[in-house]
């Protein structure tokens, strides 16, 4: 009798064993035998483009800051000194009117403005501005004296006053150049960009 206890607590035991050994049932589709079980992936985060946090747009580029301006070397392209090949080729100007000093004028400039000086032996020798060409440091046609002297420390007068004469002022960057500058009624009348020796006009 004892044997038989023994052996029937001995089944018990590997049937037992065998029941835990056995796969446990899931509910949902049966995956193949050792394939991995699918894990549930966290949805991706969303980009900064898509968040309240995104970073804020590139500021655009300042239009002055591609504006054209008058020097220290000239207008564009144009720089004083150039030949008469080199100014040409930078189609910025108008045919030269030979006559004396050749002269021609800045393409799209209002008219009567903008005109250019060719010396026979000097190259591009003056620029001439209009209101809307500022030179780097703002000075323009049409300003007030006051404000055009608190641009240029080094303000000269050649001839007349203050308020209704000719005027030099150094160009920053460039000791061979000055701005050539006319006022009237208090006023900036005209600004031009030239060589300090040009040979072209009083």
């Amino acid at each position: 009798m004892r044997t038989k206890a023994i052996t029937a607590i001995v089944a018990a035991a590997l049937l037992l064993t065998a029941c835990s050994t056995s796969p446990e049932r899931k509910d949902g589709a049966a995956a193949p035998a050792g394939a991995t079980t699918p894990t549930s992936s966290a949805p991706a985060a969303p980009t900064s483009a898509t968040t309240s946090e995104a970073a804020p747009a590139a500021t655009k580029t300042s239009a002055t800051s591609t504006t054209l301006v008058l020097g220290p070397q000239g207008y564009g392209a144009l720089r004083l000194g150039m030949t008469r090949e080199q100014a040409v080729a930078t189609g910025l100007l108008t045919a030269f009117d030979d006559s004396g000093c050749a002269q021609a004028f800045i393409k799209g400039r209002p008219a009567g403005q903008g005109r250019v000086f060719l010396s026979p032996d000097r190259g591009i020798a003056a620029i001439q501005a209009w209101p809307t060409l500022l030179t780097a440091e703002g000075l323009r046609a049409g300003m007030s004296v006051t404000e055009a002297r608190g641009l240029y420390s080094n303000w000269t007068i050649v001839d007349g006053t203050l308020t209704q004469g000719r005027h030099f002022a150094k160009v920053p960057s460039n000791d061979k150049a000055v701005f050539r500058i006319a006022t009237a009624d208090n006023k900036v009348a005209d600004v031009t960009l030239q060589l300090a020796n040009q040979n072209c006009y009083e």
